[in-house]
């Protein structure tokens, strides 16, 4: 871990590159206006660094042990992968790129988890084995199996003389993945909350170790004499369900004396429930859109593609590719920068960030459905279809979407704008940017520019106050995320529910938002108005609670990865008209 007398040092330097990557770009000052799509832009930071040690050792990813393997001893044979038109598809090095292979490696996870366990420390335990159950499933697997308590930190799974380091490091993995069984509780809430199940076997029948896929004619003999698992078909491999064991996840709360408060797994509180908005669209499974999550996530290759570059000639169709889309494109731009600090490997996050991108754009569509004069205002229709099969955004409450809006005359003057993102991430005029113990409301109509449209989820505890902590956090205080096609905000489960004034709002339902701004003009003329639909996977005032605790190294590190990343959101959808007053 890097020397702590440094840090203050550390963290000068990377403000003072961060000042001037944004100077060398034209930006800074509140008064700038940030054009549409700038925000994208990623300007690698020089040699910041966390001393003369990473802040994670690298791993041994050929590692094989009598439960699981690492991805390198896959990779052996399915990397080298093609279609039919040469476009690589090698599955390792498209996983080896994603959140999900280095979700050990996350500086935001170890963070929050660092100030969780040292603002609890009486609740370590519970911390320990829920965060790694997702994050480092294997080694927490391993460690069950081996009746060692998981641990993250000091001598835990984060520390290279650990027996587990090597299970924890390779993050969300090819054997931990492919030997989850279908023991019919898939899709149901048993199965939840990382409670997936790898089936126990004795160390002598490595061999009956199965790797479940999506064929049903797998080539058995070469795979399981050079890796000691069995191909499998197992038709749960492309369902939902699997993708669920993680993705809806339900967490412990405390109470006013930082006890947990006795609960069945039913009646915790709902952090993610990206599997049961999918199961209230109509992506669901019979649904008029149906689409699992593997449709979207891990796309199908149009063409043929060898699933391993020894041992087999047979070209597959329908094949599943290894890059699991997603949007968090400004983690991707903290593993590509810090990629030493981190103990990360590999390369190629430059092409998953522009894939992902890509990925992202398609989400959700913003428009502008109309403009008229009303008095002294133009006033401005929009709206926002969301196309996922989930909410938007979905997962962990760090996670916003909100609209920047800007009208100028015929010279360009700003004479509006609502919702402009500043360098440092925070949002000009968001309540809860500006006080992290408070929130944005939810708007229908917006005709102030210190009023932001801000699609969010936002924890609240035992009190109904507003909290950043997961394990204080009991209900939600605030939820008007966009919802799915499909997803009826009338009739649907707590765990999912709307909540806030989006859910008296008539236009917010089904997958649409539809909403208005009332922008006040001096005179006759042409005017044009710009608008973006903006993701933003990091929270400023979710960030300000978690810097509190910036005496832990962990939290300390990722202030300093985030203080010199310029790369903080990405827009997902503009629209531009104008308009004669």
């Amino acid at each position: 871990m890097m020397a702590r007398q440094r840090t203050p040092i550390i963290r000068l330097a990377a403000s003072l590159l961060a000042a001037l990557a944004l100077s060398a770009c034209g930006g800074g000052g509140d008064e700038e206006i940030q054009k549409p799509g700038t925000e994208n832009v990623s300007v690698p930071p020089a040699s910041v660094g966390f001393g003369t040690t990473p802040a994670l050792a690298q791993s041994n990813h050929t590692f094989t042990g009598d439960h699981f393997s690492g991805s390198g001893t896959c990779g052996a044979c399915h990397n080298d992968l093609t279609d039919d038109n040469g476009k690589d598809v090698s599955i390792g090095s498209a996983w080896e790129t994603s959140t999900m292979a280095n979700a050990a490696r996350d500086p935001y996870w170890r963070a929050k988890a660092a100030a969780t366990i040292k603002n609890y420390p009486h609740l370590a335990h519970e911390v320990n084995d829920t965060c790694t159950r997702c994050h480092a499933p294997m080694a927490n697997e391993l460690a069950r199996r081996s009746n060692v308590e998981p641990e993250i930190f000091g001598d835990g799974f984060l520390n290279p003389a650990s027996e587990f380091f090597d299970h924890a490091m390779d993050g969300v993995s090819c054997t931990l993945c492919h030997q989850i069984e279908d023991t019919g509780s898939l899709g149901s809430i048993a199965s939840m909350s990382g409670n997936y199940e790898i089936a126990e076997r004795a160390p002598q029948d490595k061999i009956t170790r199965p790797a479940y896929g999506q064929y049903t004619d797998p080539d058995t003999v070469y795979m399981a004499t050079n890796s000691q698992f069995t191909p499998v078909y197992g038709a749960h491999m492309s369902e939902s369900s699997v993708c669920g064991t993680c993705h809806d996840l339900k967490t412990p709360t405390v109470d006013s004396n930082g006890e947990i408060i006795p609960a069945v797994i039913e009646d915790r509180f709902a952090e993610q429930q990206t599997f049961t908005e999918w199961a209230n669209s109509d992506y669901r499974k019979g649904g008029s859109k149906e689409a699992n999550c593997q449709s979207c996530h891990m796309p199908k290759n149009p063409t043929t593609v060898r699933l391993a570059s020894s041992g087999t000639e047979v070209r597959r169709a329908n094949f599943s590719e290894h890059t699991f889309l997603g949007a968090n494109t400004v983690m991707l731009d903290m593993f590509k920068n810090f990629r030493e600090e981190l103990g990360i490997e590999v390369e190629g996050f430059e092409q998953a960030i522009i894939r992902n991108r890509e990925f992202l754009k398609t989400s959700a569509d913003l428009s502008i459905t109309g403009t008229r004069n009303e008095g002294n205002n133009i006033v401005a229709t929009l709206q926002i279809k969301n196309n996922t099969g989930h909410k938007l955004p979905s997962g962990y409450p760090s996670r916003r979407v909100f609209v920047h809006f800007v009208v100028t005359d015929a010279e360009g003057e700003v004479i509006f704008e609502s919702g402009r993102i500043k360098a440092d991430g925070s949002i000009v005029g968001a309540d809860g940017d500006i006080n992290y113990r408070q929130y944005e409301p939810h708007y229908n109509s917006i005709d102030s520019e210190d009023q932001v449209l801000i699609f969010e989820s936002i924890m609240g505890d035992t009190r109904g106050n507003v909290t950043h902590s997961l394990i204080e956090a009991q209900r939600h205080l605030k939820d008007n995320r966009l919802t799915p096609i499909g997803f009826d905000k009338y009739i649907i489960s707590s765990d999912v529910a709307v909540v806030g004034e989006a859910l008296l709002d008539d236009n917010f339902n089904a997958g649409l938002d539809i909403f208005e701004y009332k922008v006040p003009v001096p005179a006759s003329g042409k005017y044009f108005i710009y608008a973006d639909l903006i993701y933003q996977p990091l929270a400023y005032g979710h960030l300000e609670y978690l810097f509190k605790d910036t005496d832990l190294p962990e939290v300390d590190e990722f202030k300093t990865i985030y203080d010199s990343t310029t790369l903080l959101s990405e827009t997902i959808s503009s629209a531009v008209t104008e308009h004669n007053f």
